[in-house]
């Protein structure tokens, strides 16, 4: 019995920095192609096709179209209160949401003061709960109680 058909394999081209559109920070990147190739007996033998190339955020593990890795955007400025005292800042964070405020760049700021990532996300949700609303446009997330989106004024789902 011979047992063959195909496989897509992803191999790495490349690699570095850029800014995240997910993460909405400067993370590592993977760039990868895609090729299908032909397997006898589960192994590949040869490349059939090319499907394409993507980056890769090393972080969030969310995959972009190759131009991204040259896009730098610029994040929302870290609230001023971090650098004088977390503990305002962690008193703060259910009105900072409610008010609009992306949870992505809660966790940055929290994160950024020297919190455990858990942690900054157990008191995001000791704040507001775990209903969340998204912007359709970018992505980013807001407590319940947010209408539009802070970065780009799309309406929240």
């Amino acid at each position: 019995m011979i047992i063959f058909g195909t496989r897509v394999r992803h191999k790495n081209i490349g690699d570095g920095e850029f800014f995240c559109p997910k993460c909405q920070a400067s993370r590592r990147y993977a760039h990868k192609r895609a090729v299908r190739s032909f397997t006898l007996y589960f192994i590949p033998i040869f490349p059939i096709q090319q499907l394409g190339e993507f980056i890769e955020c090393q972080t969030c593990g969310t995959t972009f179209e190759p131009s991204v890795r040259y896009v730098r955007g610029k994040p929302a400025p870290m609230h001023r209160e971090i650098k004088q005292d977390l503990g305002k800042v962690m008193n703060s964070i259910k009105s900072r949401l409610d008010g609009g405020y992306p949870i992505e760049y809660m966790v940055r700021d929290l994160t950024a003061a020297g919190l455990d990532l858990g942690i900054a996300r157990g008191a995001i949700e000791g704040a507001i709960g775990t209903q969340r609303r998204t912007c359709e446009q970018c992505n980013l997330t807001y407590s319940h109680t947010a209408n539009t989106c802070a970065e780009c004024g799309g309406a929240l789902r």
